[in-house]
């Protein structure tokens, strides 16, 4: 229990930090059956938020900020926070994730909704696009959509964690302080350092019960032994020429697992797709530019309002 009231008072600070009071509540999913924390604040047209994999809810917190005049809803991925958990191993990932965004959906009672993604949840939302295009009214891509795109590089750490034993060996042994963690994340994105609540949290959520060994779990899920994407995760070019839903990736000029040419390839492939490249930002675009990324994604959201 101490894990996780740390881990609460640490996404508190994140949100108070950028005037953001969020609504908690959890709701049932039918597929699969469990259930899962949203946090929801703002009204108008609904934006939901889909974190990456192993990333805290609260990192989303500077860009709902600057999204005034919509209903924002943020999913606490199970295994990263404290939605109810869920065992990766094993799991196919594709249908996992498509099933578990529609069964969100549905439980928030939405036929459709925009969807903003981060690595794994970009990865997660194109899925969906794919799948269930009736659920997708926008597309916004930020980062790497983690594996399911030519062009991801892992990094040497998540080439380790891909191996099975040694991968959630090394995943469940929490950093010994908030500065560590700030150092690991550091090889993901350099910006996280001028989040020091944000990196917070994720030292909080590296003390969660089950937290690295869901880490471990995705990661082997999504890559064979070294880092090679599976090829159940990867989009075929004929998939991304079916994404109906206007879209606009976000992608940070010093993006670690790839550049924005895996971005551009997509979209030119794609009916309506377009590439913002954000200077300076890395694997979380919004941190690096959070004022423009912002309204380049108002500006986008209003221009696709159906």
């Amino acid at each position: 229990m101490t894990a996780v009231m740390d881990f609460e008072q640490a996404e508190r600070r994140v949100f108070e930090r950028y005037g953001i009071a969020p609504a908690a509540r959890t709701v049932q999913l039918a597929d699969p059956h469990l259930r899962v924390r949203v946090l929801e604040c703002g009204d108008g047209p609904p934006v939901l938020l889909i974190p990456g994999d192993g990333a805290v809810a609260a990192a989303w917190a500077p860009l709902v900020a600057e999204l005034p005049g919509h209903r924002t809803i943020v999913l606490d991925r199970p295994g990263f926070g404290l939605s109810e958990r869920f065992d990766y191993r094993g799991c196919d990932l594709r249908p996992h994730g498509v099933a578990m965004l529609r069964s969100l959906l549905d439980a928030l009672e939405l036929d459709a909704a925009p969807i903003i993604g981060s690595s794994g949840g970009a990865e997660w939302s194109l899925w969906l696009a794919i799948d269930a295009p009736q659920r997708v009214q926008v597309l916004v891509p930020m980062g790497t959509p983690a594996v399911c795109l030519p062009g991801f590089h892992p990094t040497a750490a998540m080439r380790v964690l891909t191996i099975p034993g040694l991968g959630g060996l090394l995943a469940r042994m929490p950093a010994p302080s908030a500065k560590a963690t700030g150092r690991m994340l550091a090889g993901t994105d350099a910006r996280l350092l001028d989040h020091p609540d944000i990196v917070g949290a994720y030292h909080a959520a590296g003390r969660l019960p089950g937290y690295g060994a869901s880490v471990a779990a995705v990661f082997q899920r999504s890559m064979r032994p070294g880092g090679i994407p599976r090829a159940t995760s990867v989009i075929g070019d004929d998939e991304l020429a079916r994404i109906a839903a206007p879209t606009l990736f976000v992608w940070g000029a010093e993006e670690p697992f790839g550049d924005a040419q895996a971005a551009q390839r997509a979209a030119a492939l794609m009916p309506d797709a377009r590439v913002h490249v954000v200077p300076r930002a890395w694997h979380h675009p919004w941190l690096a530019d959070v004022a423009g990324v912002g309204a380049t994604v108002r500006d986008f959201l209003a221009r696709t309002a159906g």
